[in-house]
């Protein structure tokens, strides 16, 4: 077998939007899926039963369904009730609502890891619950989950490869294209794969760096 991986220079352009779409892509669902996940978890710690049932179904039924049966149902069966959605929106909403069930998780380990006696001196100050989150548990919350939410990142990225099952025109998509117009599949895949290694590692780097500057405070 002879490797050749000029085959594949007139399909870089195609390869960078491919990426540049997945980053956008899980960008969007990183923060959307976050402020849901918030929600996500408050509703499943309080004390609106209804409300802590709703969210733990929630979080239970996608967690536990394949991401790539929640993008077919989302892109292939909401057209039957009406609703059409282009590829990049249905990735969207999918990671997002995905990747929220998974984050409410790691909030709820982060809060609970926070020592009981800050919730005690916040009861003690008279604060409610709102300001005793705002106020005295968010901080050191973040910081605790922050590696999770990382690695969450990371992982939401390389998922958003199930796109292109749903012609989401991603970097997997590219590379499958470039495959099956050169046949070069081995280097078709190769590159992609040290891309999506390169953009993981970036992710990563980013974050530690963003980490240190956020977290100074805490810093021994």
């Amino acid at each position: 077998m002879t490797l050749f991986f000029g085959d594949l220079i007139p399909f870089i352009p195609q390869f960078l939007r491919g990426i540049g779409i997945s980053l956008y892509v899980t960008i969007i669902a990183m923060f959307a899926g976050g402020v849901v996940s918030v929600f996500l978890y408050l509703g499943k710690s309080g004390r609106t039963r209804w409300l802590a049932v709703f969210c733990s179904v929630y979080i239970e039924v996608f967690r536990n369904t394949p991401l790539l049966v929640q993008l077919y149902l989302i892109y292939f069966g909401l057209p039957q009730l009406g609703i059409d959605l282009d590829p990049i929106w249905a990735a969207i909403i999918g990671l997002t609502l995905n990747n929220a069930a998974y984050t409410a998780e790691i909030y709820r380990a982060g809060f609970e890891a926070i020592p009981r006696g800050l919730r005690e001196a916040a009861s003690a100050l008279g604060l409610r619950g709102g300001d005793t989150i705002r106020y005295v548990l968010l901080k050191p919350a973040s910081r605790n989950v922050f590696p999770a939410l990382t690695n969450q990142f990371i992982l939401l990225f390389l998922a958003s490869s199930v796109g292109s099952i749903i012609s989401l025109p991603e970097l997997t998509d590219a590379m499958l294209g470039a495959s099956n117009a050169t046949f070069r599949v081995f280097e078709s895949l190769s590159v992609g794969g040290v891309l999506y290694f390169t953009a993981s590692g970036l992710l990563a780097l980013g974050s530690r760096i963003f980490e240190a500057r956020l977290f100074v405070w805490a810093a021994k």
